[in-house]
This record gives structure tokens, C-alpha cells and sequence, in this order.
């Protein structure tokens, strides 16, 4: 619920699985891995980074065309390098050595774990993935994290408890409940932090369902029994204090229609990556604002980064170099 593009989710999870279990120093590339195939604003994407996106869509996506594939491969380079562009704003490098030593120190760490480069590099293979973009993408995840911090230190953005306690008593954070219902692709591409793994609707039966919930809320059912009754985020089962959002928590469809109510308004039935919502806005608790102080300043920070890096993302342009559609046109071919 708090990434920006939950499908970047899908192609980076294997990498992150994997750097618990092996990396290992470098082991170098192919000229044809390292062949740049496209560009995202002025970085270039080596085949080999190309290669592992998509070959991990497919798997994960097995009904998505090929047009769908790229367009979310697409995303996810722009996600990717959109963290590298926003580091730059903070002047942190993505190659300095402090970024290079923590890779390396993952990487000393993890071969001992894999029992060798051999085993290691079979175990990348396996997730399609070398060992350039295995650094590559603990490079991004540690970079995001320290231009993370950067942001929060920045000193645009209050730190003392009671200003947080004000802002989010303020226009800035609103309390509401949700029921979801959740498709099959919303389902195929969930976190299980979040959802329920239940029962598959297809788009139709989800929608027929989200609408059936929400005349029930327009016709004054308690809110809180239809949530249990129909809703399949798992934050929300029994628990009647909802969430806190602010803007760059969620999807800009769930936060526009949650925006956009006065309390104690309902939204009609609005539809995400993450399914079919209906909303409900409520007043806030200062009581809970008190008790959650940590975890809404948390939630606030994050939002400001994500607002950040979707503004930077927006603004890479993708472009396909020559070698894009002879080495696509091969791994057809195989």
C-alpha cells in the first residue's frame, strides 16, 4: 500500500531474497550483458539489467502480452533510476566508496554463505540475474535508503513529536477505512503483509462485489461489519481506528477519492492496481495520534521521499538504442 508502483515490487523481491543467501566480489560480464539497450533520462540499462526485469515479468505475469511486459519493465527502470537521480539532488553518488564498500561488504559476506563464486553464480542464475545486477540493485536499495535519511535531515520537514502530533491533526494527514476487494491480478501481485490470500475474483465478480458492499454502506450498514463482511486488506479486520494517510502513502486513485471526502462521507467504489475500494472518512482521534506519534512520522517521511522520487520518475524519458530490438528479436528466438 505505501509504494508508489506496487509492480516494482515484483521484479526487485527476487534480488532482495538473494541477498540473504549470496553475492560475491565481481564477477565480470559479457561485452553482450554489458551492451546498453536503452536509456532512461541521461543513465544507461545494460541488456543483462533488461534481461532480468523481464524475464522475471514473464514469470510472475504469465497472461501479460509482451506490450504489457515492457511498459512494466519500463516503470520499473524509471523507478530504479529515478533513486539515482534523486540521490544526485542530495549530492550523494551512487559511486562513491562509502556506496561501493557496503556493496562489497554484502557481497564477502554472502559468497561464504553460497560456498564459493561457482555456487553463487549458479544461484543468481537461477532468478536470472548476474553479478553486476545483483550490485546493481543492492546499490539502489542502499542508496534509496540513504537519500531516505537525507530527506528526513534535510530540515524541511518537522522532526520534534509535537509538530508531528500537530501536522497530523492537521489538513496534511486524514483517518479512513477501507473495504477491498481484490482481483486475480491484484491478488498475483499483492504482499502478503497486506492482503488476504482467500478466494480469486475475476475483474468482473470483484466489481460486482465492491458494489453490492457499497449500496449496503449508502444505506446505512455499520461500515466497520461490512468491512469484516467483505474487505480483504488485512489492516483493516477488526480494527476500527483505519488508517492515517497522507498524500505519497498510497495509489493516486485511493488518495484522490479518500481526499476528496468530507467526514463521514462514503466514496463510490473506486479501482487500483490493488482492486476495488470503497471509503469511508473519519474523524480523528487525537488519543491515537498521541499513542502513534513514531509510526505516522514514519509514514509521513516516506510519503515526502515517494512524492520525491515519483516526481523525478516522471520526468525520465525512455528511449530504445539499436541494440534493443536485435537482442529482444534473439531471446525470441531461443
Amino acid at each position: 500500500m505505501k509504494l508508489i508502483n506496487k509492480t516494482v515490487c515484483i521484479a526487485l523481491c527476487a534480488a532482495m531474497v538473494l541477498l540473504s543467501l549470496c553475492s560475491c566480489t565481481m564477477l565480470s560480464s559479457s561485452a553482450r550483458e554489458k551492451e546498453p539497450v536503452l536509456t532512461v533520462g541521461e543513465y544507461s540499462v545494460p541488456y543483462e539489467l533488461y534481461y532480468y526485469i523481464t524475464m522475471n515479468l514473464r514469470k510472475d505475469l504469465p497472461d501479460a502480452t509482451e506490450e504489457e511486459i515492457e511498459a512494466e519493465a519500463f516503470e520499473m527502470l524509471r523507478e530504479i533510476y529515478g533513486v539515482f537521480a534523486l540521490a544526485e539532488e542530495y549530492d550523494i553518488s551512487f559511486d562513491d566508496e562509502d556506496v561501493e564498500k557496503v556493496v562489497d561488504e554484502a557481497a564477502q559476506l554472502a559468497i561464504e554463505e553460497c560456498g564459493g563464486k561457482k555456487e553463487y553464480k549458479e544461484a543468481l542464475g537461477k532468478s536470472y540475474m548476474n553479478d553486476s545486477v545483483f550490485r546493481l540493485l543492492k546499490k539502489h536499495s542502499h542508496v534509496a535508503d540513504v537519500v531516505h535519511t537525507s530527506i528526513i535531515n534535510s530540515g524541511k520537514y518537522p522532526l520534534d513529536a509535537e509538530k508531528i502530533k500537530a501536522l497530523a491533526m492537521s489538513d496534511e494527514f486524514i483517518r479512513v477505512k477501507q473495504i477491498l476487494i481484490m482481483t486475480e491480478d491484484s491478488i498475483n501481485s499483492a504482499e502478503d503483509t497486506y492482503f488476504t490470500t482467500g478466494e480469486e475474483h475475476t475483474d468482473e465478480e470483484a466489481l460486482a462485489i465492491a458494489n453490492e458492499a457499497y449500496e449496503k454502506a449508502m444505506a446505512g450498514e455499520d461500515f466497520d461489519s461490512l468491512v469484516d463482511e467483505y474487505g480483504e486488506a488485512l489492516h483493516m479486520f477488526n480494527n476500527t481506528d483505519g488508517y492515517y494517510i497522507t498524500r505519497g502513502m498510497w495509489e493516486e486513485e485511493n488518495e484522490n477519492a479518500a481526499f476528496a471526502l468530507e467526514i463521514g462521507e462514503i466514496s463510490p467504489v473506486v479501482k487500483s492496481s490493488s482492486g476495488y475500494s470503497i471509503f469511508l472518512r473519519c474523524e480523528k482521534s487525537e488519543a491515537y495520534i498521541e499513542a502513534n506519534t513514531d509510526s505516522l512520522a514514519d509514514d509521513y517521511y516516506t510519503a515526502q521521499y515517494n512524492l520525491l522520487l515519483l516526481e523525478k520518475i516522471e520526468g525520465l524519458e525512455i528511449k530504445k538504442l539499436e541494440a534493443y530490438e536485435s537482442m529482444l528479436k534473439e531471446e525470441s528466438e531461443k
